[in-house]
Order: C-alpha cells, then structure tokens, then sequence
C-alpha cells in the first residue's frame, strides 16, 4: 500500500464514523490538511487506538487538528493555535475590522472579574493609544 493509499485509507475510516451530515465538511477539512503537508496518524490512548486521528507535521513536530467522530453528529475538530509575541500587520488589520464591524460590542473589558481588569484575547493600539481586545470567540 503506497503512502497516499495509507493516508486516504485513515481519512476515509474515520469518516465513516460520522453522522452523514458531517462526512463532507470533515472530509474537506481533513484532505485540506493534507494538502497543507500535514499526516493523519491515529490516536493512541491507554486502551489501544481511538478513532481519532491527529494531522501532524513531523519536520517541525506540529499537530495542526484532531478530527474526533462520532456517529450522532456530534463529532469533534480540535485546532492548534501557535501563538506570536507580535501579530503580523495583515492579523492586525483583522483585529481593527472586527473592532470596527462589531461597534465595540465584543471587546475590551466588561467588569466581570474574570480578566481581573486585564483584556483578554487580541490586543490592537490604535494611533491614539487606545487599546481594544477581542476575544477569540468573537474572530
């Protein structure tokens, strides 16, 4: 079995552990991953393997998604997140659209006590100094 044969062969295993509504996203995700030079490989648990698979990549040791089936449409798609000190000027103008697109609404800080007067999640200083943050959820 060639190589491309072993990794279709994992992909299509674990999709035909989903709910029928969710084949094709997942499907599209996984081969996507793929693509982007990542390798399926099952998850290995204390009691054997799961029907999970992680999408890894072995140059840089990086496991970008974990795909997690489950045939009463409730299958699971954890992703990696790699975080910089310093955000790229096209993330930034991402940040500044939501800002903008949202009037405020999701940002900074709301009172609460659960960022102890802190923002939380994506910070942009605008010119003026000002400083908003959107939470991740909002993106």
């Amino acid at each position: 079995m060639t190589r491309i044969e072993k990794i279709q062969s994992l992909i299509d295993d674990c999709i035909s552990k989903m709910a029928d509504e969710e084949k094709d996203i997942y499907r599209r995700i996984a081969e996507y991953a793929v693509e982007l030079g990542y390798t399926p490989k099952p998850v290995k648990t204390a009691g054997g393997i799961s029907d999970a698979l992680t999408f890894t990549k072995s140059k840089v040791n990086r496991t970008l998604i974990k795909i997690r089936p489950n045939k009463k449409g409730k299958s699971g798609l954890v992703i990696s997140f790699f975080a910089t000190p310093a955000y790229s000027d096209v993330f930034q103008q991402g940040i500044k659209t939501v800002i903008e697109y949202s009037n405020g609404r999701y940002t900074g800080c709301y009172g609460c006590g659960r960022c102890k007067g802190e923002l939380q999640g994506y910070t942009y200083v605008y010119p003026d100094g000002k400083r908003c943050s959107v939470a991740v959820e909002s993106l």
